[in-house]
């Protein structure tokens, strides 16, 4: 009982910070601006945001095709249909409940394929483990390459326009932030040892081994090289929704495919942060297209077009997803009480 009441709370206090959000940044743009961005909307290419969709769409094929992967290393992976059904269903369900889709998503197909969910489950580990480490490599080569547009961004925007001489990313200091964190890193991994025999510590650790297991497994895979392909194309899709959504409004239709990456490796913190990116998400999208000249409220249009064809296509799709699955599992109950 504490835990759902918990998971409600939860639910509910992220919904308000996105709603929070959503006023707060939109009450910072005055009256003009508010206009522009409902005009953009309005006046909007809609035959490019379909485009942005079915990027989407293919993005989940992909990955369930990814998921069966896994999946043939321990069962016959089942028909491509229904892992991605309830790959669908993950999505809503991780819109009412954070990461409670991650359990549905073994639970359906479980009972869809008639394998174990300890199995299934298994491999969902495995594969958000290998997705957290590459999202993280994409995140650091991110800054790594395009470094220049980055510190100008947080010179002139939130350092307000500071000089390199006293700015705090001028050449020293940055060695000196390096350094910290990587003092900070191995004072974390201090206490791991230090304290180990500690409850909290215990569980700190065993969520690490289990995401460097997952992490491992993917290299005992069948088809090794297929599942990083998968991958790779799994996130072209995803840059492919923000690029083709540029060319949805003229104003940003010259907008560099650069400038898309960038957006989706930050507009992903704001999915992960935000439940479904409420709120957050437009907003950071709106700053990351500012380092590249885009007026603010054509940014916030991006942003919400993106979100909005995203939250849309989850829910009709996730919907979806759930009738179907309820129709089939009805249908073999049918026919297991007729063979009876």
């Amino acid at each position: 009982m504490k835990k759902k009441i918990f998971k409600i709370v939860q639910t509910l206090a992220f919904i308000g910070l996105g709603i929070f959000f959503i006023f707060f940044f939109w009450n910072k743009l005055d009256a003009e601006q508010q206009e522009k961005v409902v005009d953009n909307f309005l006046k909007a290419n809609y035959i490019w945001v379909l485009f942005a969709l079915l990027a989407g769409i293919l993005s989940h094929i992909l990955r369930a095709a990814r998921w069966n992967l896994l999946i043939d290393t321990i069962e016959k992976a089942p028909p491509l249909k229904q892992s991605f059904w309830s790959l669908m269903a993950v999505y809503l369900a991780n819109l009412a409940v954070p990461r409670l889709g991650e359990i549905t998503r073994a639970v359906l197909l479980s009972k869809q394929s008639r394998i174990s969910f300890d199995k299934l489950f298994g491999t969902v580990i495995a594969e958000r483990a290998f997705d957290f480490f590459f999202y993280l490599a994409l995140f650091f080569t991110a800054i790594a390459i395009f470094w220049d547009n980055v510190k100008s961004y947080v010179t002139e925007r939130l350092m307000g326009g500071l000089n390199e001489k006293t700015s705090l990313l001028a050449g020293w200091k940055i060695w000196l932030i390096i350094g910290t964190l990587l003092s900070l890193f191995l004072f974390f991994l201090w206490i791991l040892k230090r304290f180990r025999h500690k409850p909290l510590v215990q569980k700190v650790n065993k969520i690490i081994q289990n995401l460097l297991s997952g992490f491992l497994s993917i290299f005992k895979l069948r088809k090794t090289a297929l599942f990083f392909v998968y991958t790779i194309l799994i996130w072209i899709m995803y840059w492919l929704m923000v690029y083709f959504m540029y060319f949805s409004i003229p104003s940003t239709s010259g907008l560099s495919a650069e400038s898309a990456f960038m957006v989706l490796v930050f507009g992903t913190i704001g999915i992960i942060v935000i439940q479904g990116g409420i709120g957050i998400y437009p907003l950071i999208v709106s700053e990351v297209l500012l380092m590249y000249g885009a007026d603010i409220t054509d940014g916030f249009t991006i942003g919400w077009l993106s979100w909005t064809v995203q939250t849309i296509m989850i829910l009709v799709m996730g919907l979806i997803a759930f009738i179907l699955l309820g129709f089939q599992k009805n249908k073999k109950d049918g026919l297991q009480k007729i063979d009876q």
